[in-house]
């Protein structure tokens, strides 16, 4: 069925006239004429009687127009809801984010994000950077802010900020003490890692792989508030974003050992996938992440995003 013809026809009748209808549809009085006879002829039923200068519906009129009312509405319905999209009324928005930045960064990111746009809502999912990264080619998650891994060709990435890798021990570890310390001496001691599809793990794991080094003990865990409390009784070391561990540096809980070959650090990324449209929403909220980026640090990130956020 042409809709253009129900909806001349339906005008008609809600009108009354075939030039109430033109004059509301912006055609002229024959245009409307000829659309409704073409429905006619197309349904195979008469649809108008007139009787001297009133037109009423037909019995198949009557049904037609029930139907029309109800297709009508649900178009004015559809078309708000778009435009209530685009005008950022109304949305949602499914994200992923490693355990860290769940922790750290999301927590206030997401907080002056709603401040903005409260009625959007956000979804989030957290993950390992490539668990995340399968997340956005299996259309899981529109967006996923991952530490750089090796990304597939279908994935965009806009770089967003970085983080040092810290070699954390407790205080009182015989590693504690040392100016810096290498991997052959790391070898020789138990060490705890995030989980196996991490890129922080993926890092470390390369840096030993190279040396054709082995740790001595091995403890995984995917859980960053059990690896600290593992590092505070001493029972192995770890290597952990700064982000993570600042607080706990900062009170005495932990300490960071320097590398004898210098630190480390992980690139931070927003992803999504490659010639995709976003929604409204994720694009809004991409817009607002480059609004608030620090391409050098994202402790300096996170505290500029909160002083921002929470200062009267």
């Amino acid at each position: 069925m042409n809709l253009n013809q129900l909806r001349a026809f339906y005008t008609v009748i809600k009108t009354g006239s075939f030039s109430g209808a033109a004059e509301e549809l912006c055609v002229t009085e024959p245009a409307v004429f000829i659309q409704v006879r073409s429905l006619e002829r197309q349904l195979g039923f008469t649809l108008l009687d007139k009787f001297g200068k009133e037109l009423r519906p037909t019995e198949a009129g009557k049904v037609l127009y029930d139907y029309g009312e109800k297709i009508f509405t649900l178009v004015e319905e559809a078309t708000k809801a778009v435009q209530e999209l685009q005008d950022l009324k109304k949305g949602s928005l499914r994200l992923g984010v490693t355990q860290a930045l769940a922790q750290y960064l999301m927590p206030v990111l997401i907080s002056a994000f709603q401040d903005r746009y409260p009625r959007i809502a956000v979804y989030m999912d957290g993950g390992s950077s490539r668990s995340l990264v399968e997340g956005i080619l299996q259309l899981r998650y529109e967006l996923s802010v991952v530490a750089r891994v090796p990304y597939p060709e279908k994935i965009t990435f806009i770089p967003y900020t970085r983080d040092d890798i810290l070699l954390v021990v407790s205080p009182h570890h015989s590693l504690a003490q040392r100016k810096t310390v290498s991997f052959e001496e790391l070898a020789r001691e138990p060490v705890i890692l995030t989980g196996a599809q991490s890129a922080v793990k993926f890092s470390i794991w390369k840096e030993f792989e190279q040396r054709n080094l082995h740790p001595a003990a091995i403890i995984e865990a995917g859980n960053l508030d059990f690896i600290k409390q593992l590092v505070e009784k001493g029972k192995g070391y770890s290597f952990l974003a700064s982000v993570c561990v600042r607080e706990e540096i900062k009170q005495g809980a932990l300490s960071s050992v320097p590398l004898e070959n210098g630190g480390f650090s992980m690139e931070i990324d927003i992803i999504h996938l490659k010639g995709k449209t976003l929604s409204p929403a994720a694009a809004t909220f991409l817009h607002f992440m480059q609004e608030h980026r620090d391409s050098t640090s994202l402790g300096k990130l996170t505290d500029e995003i909160t002083k921002k956020t929470f200062t009267p």
